[in-house]
């Protein structure tokens, strides 16, 4: 079958191109939960490829619009070229939702060369999308002009991704962000400043006067309905990899005007943000895979997070004691 213009196999190009591609992504996710995915690791850290298409769908049946895959949330730092590609058309074959794939560069090692050709074996693959993490130490003029050649060279829509500093060594400021909404090919930016309220307010507030139209997502895990509040108009998430439904209810009764169940739900969801997001923070992963396989979207055994921080000895069942409490 033929792919018609815009869709994954033939994106459009040129200008004109851009702004098409940019405006259906941005049409598919606003108002909508883009749940980012674990990666369901087995022990020996190999992924557990046939695990994925049944994840994937349960997130979207559970309320995801669109999936990211590969982003910090799926360790998409770490996954060998051929992981990620897998893991992108998976997604895409099992559930038809849109995917942004994560796109990122460990310290010290590749290039931007290499974050182009991977672009576009992601492409390739399906993603409707990237989503662009800080290249570790590189400096305003080096990150937008990554973001140029991405959008000239691979032609996707991209997500600017402003990761707290302790996680991606580089966090955006204001005028960063301003240029790179700049640019016609990114539909948006996602949010994610961890325990900085005034980063993340100051952002927000610079993206929607220097962008109108731009996509701004939240990705405040620990701050997901004051981040609604000052005005972000889609989520992405790392705690929707695993109880999906709770972040949408959220944003769903945000979105309605429901503000009864908008508190409801937002207290729901900060109590699991509690027990998931906390030090040492890297353990997240391993955490919401643990709550991943409770809620049964992964088997027990490929619920594992090679690359966890050591986590204390009886944490894993005091979380999951916790969980059948605030589930109940």
């Amino acid at each position: 079958m033929t792919s018609s213009p815009g869709s994954p196999g033939n994106p459009p190009t040129g200008l004109a191109g851009a702004t098409a591609a940019v405006a259906q992504v941005r049409d598919l996710l606003r108002g909508g939960l883009v749940a980012a995915t674990l990666t369901p690791f087995r022990p020996d850290g190999t992924v557990a490829r046939s695990a994925v298409a049944p994840y994937a769908a349960a997130l979207v049946d559970a309320g995801a619009r669109g999936l990211a895959v590969g982003a910090h949330t799926g360790r998409g730092v770490h996954l060998p070229a051929d992981d990620l590609t897998f893991l992108v058309r998976e997604c895409g074959q099992a559930t038809g939702a849109p995917v942004v794939a994560g796109l990122s560069l460990p310290a010290g090692t590749g290039s931007p060369d290499d974050l182009v050709a991977l672009g576009a074996r992601l492409r390739d693959a399906g993603a409707r999308a990237l989503l662009v993490s800080p290249v570790p130490y590189a400096d305003r003029a080096a990150t937008v002009g990554l973001h140029v050649r991405l959008g000239e060279e691979v032609g996707l829509p991209l997500v600017a991704f402003v990761l707290y500093e302790r996680a991606s060594r580089l966090q955006y400021d204001v005028g960063t962000l301003t240029e790179l909404l700049a640019l016609p090919w990114v539909c948006g930016v996602k949010l994610a400043l961890l325990d900085d309220a005034m980063a993340c307010q100051d952002l927000l507030e610079a993206a929607t006067a220097a962008a109108p139209e731009a996509l701004v997502f939240t990705g405040e895990d620990r701050m997901y309905g004051p981040s609604l509040m000052w005005g972000a108009q889609a989520a992405l998430l790392g705690i929707a990899a695993a109880l999906p439904a709770w972040s949408a209810a959220v944003l769903d009764s945000w979105t309605r005007g429901d503000l009864p169940e908008f508190v409801r739900a937002s207290a729901r969801l900060d109590a699991l943000a509690r027990l998931t997001f906390r030090e040492p923070m890297e353990g997240y992963v391993q955490r919401m895979a643990w709550v991943a396989a409770w809620q049964g979207l992964l088997p027990a055994d490929v619920a594992f997070d090679p690359y966890a921080p050591p986590l204390p000895a009886g944490e894993r069942a005091t979380l999951l004691e916790r969980l059948d409490a605030l589930g109940g």
